[in-house]
């Protein structure tokens, strides 16, 4: 595509429009979809076009006007002029997006692209005072061993760790550690402790092959070797696991108050942060069973589970991107109230949040948790409900 900003051609549109209607209908190959993400992080104007025209409010109102016209003329239209054309290649058991939704999605797309050669952006700037503090999140962790010395693993050499006796452990990479095979049952009373700080990730790969991403100010206890009839790790913050599959022995991960997940072999994420108000577990294959005091709940892909106010509830069709965004570097905004958002932005970029208002409404974005801070806050304040101000590790948030 074209990688001037603010330069655009018919062509250029087609294949936006194209790409944001294929979204909306989850038609899209992974190619197509990688492509659609470059486009989106390619400028804020991009990210803001984005998010309007994939609102489902937007398109629902779009669609109600739209009935009042005739919008399969309205297509043909755009197609006999070239402007609209259905890719000869793709193959879809979804089939093509509806022709009103297309019209929606182009005149949108080819509008505010012709605006833009003749308008000024009014997105405002957050306001910095001084920030030479908050800086995005990295690979950074300890891990604490049975007999209390301490390895700073962003500062450790690649390849086998020291002080770790016969143990066979290893930094493969400057982001995930590995257990490897050659330690014996008796190491299985040896306890480690995997901790990452605020604005720190980490990954490791278990004795027997589970791997688990942690992400900032989160704690994992786990034994060297896993020996028995069960696997069991202790909790604390958030983490996504890769549970290799047992059935000899099942994977348990307990959290405060002694609530439990047992598997088998899955994938889910966990968010268990101290102070927060609720636990959730989240299900992206396989099943989890989930448990707190007497109440059980079994989760199928696309449910989670959530602890608040002492009471364990379930639910079904859930986010799963946004609940597992940040294990692939992003940051994922569906409907998503200002508090949230920056409890994931305090950790990662280690903020102290004040609020001088209350904020009611819900964001929507997809954001590289590698962006500066101040382009994050900016790419908030396009939807003109937030304004913000940093000032040294202090981020202030107004309406």
């Amino acid at each position: 595509m074209n990688n001037n900003p603010h330069s655009y051609t018919d062509e250029e549109a087609n294949r936006v429009a194209y790409l944001i209607a294929g979204y909306i209908r989850n038609t899209l190959t992974k190619a197509e979809h990688e492509e659609l993400d470059d486009w989106v992080n390619a400028s804020d104007r991009s990210m803001k076009l984005f998010e309007d025209l994939t609102d489902e409010q937007n398109i629902e109102a779009n669609l109600q006007m739209m009935k009042k016209t005739p919008s399969e003329r309205i297509f043909q239209e755009l197609q006999q002029s070239g402007r609209f054309e259905k890719p000869k290649r793709r193959k879809s058991r979804l089939g093509w997006i509806s022709a009103a939704a297309v019209a929606i999605v182009f005149l949108g797309v080819f509008a505010v692209w012709r605006y833009a050669g003749t308008a000024s952006s009014q997105s405002s700037q957050v306001q910095v005072v001084k920030n030479d503090v908050l800086q995005p999140g990295g690979n950074r962790a300890t891990l604490t061993l049975p007999n209390g010395s301490v390895i700073d693993l962003a500062g450790a050499k690649k390849g086998g760790l020291p002080s770790v006796g016969a143990l066979n452990i290893s930094k493969r990479d400057d982001q995930s550690l590995v257990y490897g095979q050659g330690s014996n049952a008796n190491d299985a009373e040896l306890m480690h402790i995997l901790t990452t700080p605020v604005g720190g990730q980490y990954q490791v790969t278990l004795y027997d092959n589970t791997k688990v991403w942690l992400n900032a100010e989160s704690i994992l206890r786990y034994p060297a070797v896993f020996t028995g009839n069960e696997r069991k790790v202790e909790l604390s913050g958030e983490a996504y696991f890769e549970v290799a599959y047992n059935a000899g022995s099942p994977f348990k991960v307990i959290l405060a108050d002694s609530d439990t997940i047992t598997v088998l072999g899955t994938h889910f994420n966990v968010q268990a942060y101290p102070g927060e108000k609720e636990k959730t577990v989240t299900l992206a294959e396989g099943k989890v069973l989930m448990q707190h005091d007497k109440d059980k709940a079994l989760l199928a892909p696309g449910m989670q589970a959530a602890i608040r106010n002492n009471t364990l509830t379930s639910t079904g069709n859930v986010d799963i991107e946004a609940a597992t965004g940040w294990k692939d570097g992003l940051f994922v905004f569906h409907d998503a109230p200002i508090k949230q958002i920056m409890s994931q932005v305090a950790r990662w970029y280690n903020a102290k949040i004040i609020y001088q208002a209350e904020i009611k409404q819900e964001f929507n974005a997809t954001i590289k948790r590698s962006e500066p801070l101040e382009k994050l806050l900016h790419l908030l304040q396009l939807n003109g409900h937030v304004q913000f101000k940093i000032e040294n590790n202090i981020i202030y948030v107004y309406p």
